[in-house]
């Protein structure tokens, strides 16, 4: 008993040494303005997989990140011109775990309409959600996303500079930054091509070099109507990743996102 009790002191202790969250496991997206109309209604599926990674639990009971998969359906709901409402579904599987659930999390999407913001746009995305102690160490954490980007003929970028927090446990409250970027260029061919850029800093009061950081680095291929050509309802996102540095878990990642709106 007394081991177990110094085990479960020690984890206390180092907890909030962890950052409350690393590169979205669940979500690897960078957002931008698109917004579901008022009354529209979209679903997603976004699915990664792990081929190399870390075997070794990031802590205690954590499910270990080489050869895990991640898995999340997307629900949204346009309700006003400006804000879209959703949530999401996870689960996981991962050596020793098999497939698993992976927690839930609810989120509201606002953007400023570009007839005010002509090539640029702004918004903001947040987002709270309850995840098992495997996933992450801290069972309810937040998030709140800010929006920034550009856009004009085939070119487009957008930054995500993502505050992250637990509200829960210990270091609860405490913001690590993640910040996040997509450049993508539209081929005028049906599709565009581009970089996703995904990391996780660290704490905010407390940032390390960037050499420390964990980031990834993607291309990326999406399904993008010509300039000028009808939206298409069918949303695809497909990417195959790298980690930038040794503090990155996910030496390599393959994902892909599929949507529709009705």
């Amino acid at each position: 008993m007394a081991g177990r009790a110094a085990v479960a002191a020690l984890v206390l202790l180092v907890l909030p040494a962890w950052p409350a969250r690393a590169v979205d496991r669940f979500e690897i997206e960078v957002y931008g303005p698109d917004l579901a109309a008022p009354g529209e209604f979209g679903l997603e599926l976004h699915l990664n997989y792990v081929p190399s990674g870390d075997a070794l639990p990031a802590y205690p009971g954590a499910a270990p990140l080489d050869r895990s998969g991640h898995y999340t359906l997307e629900a949204a709901a346009g309700t006003l011109e400006w804000l879209e409402l959703g949530g999401y579904l996870l689960s996981y599987s991962a050596p020793g775990f098999g497939y698993r659930y992976g927690g839930w999390k609810l989120r509201a999407k606002a953007v400023v309409p570009r007839r005010f913001t002509g090539a640029f746009f702004l918004g903001l995305n947040a987002e709270a959600g309850q995840v098992p102690s495997e996933v992450e160490p801290n069972a309810w954490g937040a998030e709140l996303r800010p929006i920034l980007g550009w856009s004009s003929g085939p070119l487009y970028l957008s930054v995500n500079p993502i505050l992250e927090f637990a509200i829960s446990g210990p270091g609860a409250y405490r913001v690590v930054w993640s910040p996040c970027a997509k450049a993508d260029v539209n081929t005028q061919l049906g599709f565009g091509v581009g970089l996703e850029y995904y990391s996780t800093a660290g704490f905010l009061d407390a940032l390390p070099s960037p050499g420390q950081w964990e980031q990834i680095l993607f291309a990326v291929a999406d399904l993008l109507p010509p300039s000028g050509a009808e939206e298409s309802p069918w949303e695809l996102n497909l990417g195959v990743g790298k980690g930038l540095t040794a503090a990155s878990p996910e030496h390599r990642v393959v994902k892909g996102i599929a949507g529709h709106s009705f």
